[in-house]
């Protein structure tokens, strides 16, 4: 049969923005539209006749009907979405139990920690795009915690399956075939690892693989399926719907501050933005047999797309339609599915929606959209860019508190002065005047910046001194936030401080061989300082990319052996070869960027020599499981008498808070070591960066905040 001709193009650019009038005119006058894009389809747009379709599963197929196909020819269908019944219930059936409210509730303050933490650097940043450093990462790092998998591995996840989406949309068959071998690669990986760990029924990954489905053994192929599902459809959906939340409450004062006044309206605000910015725009169907629909007929195996941003447009069904009611009841939208497909994840979904919401509201006392928004085409509807300005709350300052275990001061910046290229040097001192407790070196404080944003920086000067606290702060145009918003104040502003913590010791020692790239000289020069005042022989390597780059030179230069490498003179020097010019049995202390510690850390192990530093971020694959690695395991504290269950995605700390006993917690990255607790049986797989590998090895001390179990059962002094 021939095809018609197009009655509209969902890829023109004036269809990527408000979709009211394109889908209103659709509704009106061509109800059951042509597009010969993806190879053709057929949109049915009204209210009434997407839920017909979606209930008739009979003569509208879900098999591999996406539009476009994302996953590929040579791919199975991707269940349960893309399989019909009775196939598509017995998925289901294996799925459901993982996405019931009570199993989100306790992955809860793991959404709540990941929004808090991106939140706080756009707030820190001041104005931002959302979408780039919000809605971009929290979604997918949730899903990954969800599946037990890295968080770490986020990023590359959805930059990877944001380029299948992008080109199934244009065709470009190379990267999309390129694309989605990457991923499913990955996902192997991932099977592979969950198959040498023993059955839980716990874990989604690890029921897939051992229990029957429809009476069979799922194929690894099966098993890729879902997964690659649940890593598209988990995050692309929520994130546009986090876009189009922050977009309404940024540019809707009134309805903003009535959130503010009443938070209890989050969840129905929420569905009411998600039936008018339905974060897809369509499902895709194939016809079994002839059918009409509106008048028109749709032949047999046609490619159908279920118009669901329209149909939640639709007057006939919704009162005003296109207007955003907070009140309005009943919400009958259809924005995560309807009929046997309704989404999967969708108590998931609208947990991380209703948290993100509440966060954005209580960290901000303004959300302020400051320029014209960019918007995804198909398939997806919501924003691509978002530039907002967010005023952080109102924090009144005070005397010293508690928080989280530690102290905190209500400190000011007594004076600014620039230290290096891109490098301030900044002092605090006590708004009280209070004197200072001393520290030792390799200390450093955290400081806690709008947002609630914590950033550790470690201190410079003397540590005798009583009267301030330095500290120097290279601007990232990369970074996590705080060096953009330290480089923005000015003398006199507040801020909190937490009280020096000194993770990164330097031990009595015969002698020493210190080593510093970039800004990495403020914890090494206090080292350097006092070695010297001890008259400890020391080496010191500081390297850097030219002279004007490097912070404290002249400092440094007096401290005696001291060699300074400028690599845009001479180059990158050979670290094994600096190394070779101490005596192996002296220990070697570091500090500098990622690259740089990783590769000193590397030369240092293959020559046998002690190797000392600090992260202030996550090590490189700290976070990544160990072979072999449970996701979900038992827990005992031995001097609660209590027995846990940890679930994939519950970190052990949030488990036992459950339970009723509080573990000391703060970064939960792994990185201050306030969690740290004693083992007393089984074996922990370590997802932190502060243990010392001996300290790993000997398995008797774990941070409960990251890590979990290579053994059914651990025994904690707790």
């Amino acid at each position: 049969m021939p095809t018609p001709p197009p009655d509209w193009d969902p890829l023109a650019p004036a269809r990527h923005g408000d979709p009211a009038e394109v889908y209103g005119g659709l509704r009106e006058k061509c109800p059951v539209a042509w597009s010969d894009r993806f190879d053709g389809f057929y949109a049915i747009s009204r209210f009434d006749d997407v839920v017909k379709a979606a209930l008739d599963v009979e003569t509208y197929s879900s098999a591999k009907a996406t539009i476009p196909d994302n996953a590929g020819p040579d791919r199975p269908p991707r269940a349960p979405v893309e399989v019909d019944p009775p196939v598509h219930g017995d998925f289901r059936d294996v799925l459901n139990r993982f996405f019931t409210p009570d199993r989100i509730r306790l992955l809860e303050p793991v959404i709540r920690r990941t929004a808090r933490s991106l939140l706080g650097r756009c707030i820190a940043l001041g104005e931002t795009d959302v979408v780039a450093n919000f809605t971009f990462y929290m979604p997918i790092q949730v899903q990954c915690t969800f599946l037990g998998i890295s968080p770490d591995d986020g990023e590359r996840i959805k930059n990877t399956i944001n380029r299948i989406i992008h080109a199934g949309a244009v065709g470009d068959a190379s990267e999309h075939k390129k694309s989605n071998d990457e991923i499913y690669a990955y996902i192997e990986s991932i099977i592979d690892a969950r198959r040498r760990t023993p059955y839980d029924p716990n874990d989604v990954i690890s029921a897939l693989i051992h229990e029957k489905v429809g009476g069979r053994t799922l194929t690894d192929a099966d098993i890729a399926g879902v997964i690659r599902l649940f890593l598209q459809a988990g995050h692309g959906t929520t994130t546009h719907a986090l876009g189009s939340i922050i977009r309404y409450v940024g540019t809707v004062p009134a309805d903003q501050k009535r959130l503010r006044e009443k938070p209890g309206l989050i969840p129905q605000a929420i569905e009411e933005i998600l039936r008018v910015w339905s974060p897809v725009r369509a499902v895709g169907r194939k016809t079994t047999c002839d059918v009409e629909v509106a008048g028109r007929l749709i032949p047999k195996g046609s490619k159908v797309g279920l118009m669901i941003a329209s149909a939640n447009r639709d007057p006939e069904a919704f009162e005003d339609a296109d207007r955003v009611d907070f009140d309005r009841k009943p919400n009958r939208h259809i924005a995560l599915g309807y009929g046997i497909h309704r989404c999967v994840g969708a108590a998931l979904a609208r947990a991380q929606l209703r948290v993100a919401l509440e966060e954005l509201l209580s960290m901000t006392d303004d959300v302020v959209v400051t320029g014209e928004p960019e918007f995804s085409s198909w398939s997806h509807n919501g924003p691509s860019k978002l530039m907002v300005r967010l005023k952080p709350a109102t924090q009144a300052a005070g005397a010293p508190v508690i928080r989280a275990g530690h102290k905190e001061l209500s400190m000011a910046v007594g004076g600014i002065r620039p230290v290096a290229t891109d490098v301030i040097e900044l002092e605090l001192r006590p708004s009280s005047g209070m004197e200072l407790p001393e520290w030792t070196p390799g200390a450093h404080i955290d400081l806690v910046l709008p947002g609630d944003l914590r950033r550790s920086y470690s201190l410079v000067g003397a540590p005798a001194d009583r009267s301030c606290w330095r500290i120097a702060v290279l601007r990232e145009a990369t970074g996590r936030g705080g060096s953009d918003a330290i480089h923005r104040m000015k003398t006199g502003d507040t801020m909190r401080v937490r009280w020096p913590t000194n993770n990164f010791v330097l031990r009595a020692a015969p002698n020493y061989h210190f080593f510093a790239s970039g800004i990495g000289i403020t914890p090494i020069l206090s080292m350097a300082q006092a070695a010297r005042a001890q008259g400890t022989p020391f080496r010191l390597d500081y390297i850097g990319r030219s002279r004007e780059r490097l912070a404290y030179l002249d400092r440094v230069s007096g401290l005696g052996d001291v060699h300074c490498h400028f690599t845009s003179e001479s180059g990158r020097p050979e670290l094994g070869e600096l190394l070779g010019r101490t005596d192996p049995s002296a220990p070697v202390y570091a500090c500098g960027s990622q690259d740089f510690l990783l590769a000193l850390e590397a030369a240092a192990t293959a020559l046998g020599r002690s190797f000392h530093t600090e992260w202030f971020a996550p090590r490189p694959g700290a976070r990544q499981a160990g072979d072999g690695a449970l996701e979900a395991f038992t827990v005992r504290l031995e001097r609660s008498n209590v027995e846990v269950g940890v679930l994939p995605g519950q970190s052990i700390i949030d488990a036992c808070a459950e339970a009723g006993v509080s573990i000391p917690a703060s970064c939960f990255e792994g990185t201050c070591g306030s969690c740290l607790s004693t083992v007393l049986e089984g074996v922990p797989d370590h997802r932190d960066s502060f243990l010392s590998p001996n300290e790993r090895k000997s398995n008797r001390l774990m941070a409960a905040c990251v890590s979990k179990s290579m053994t059914a059962k651990l025994v904690l002094d707790w």
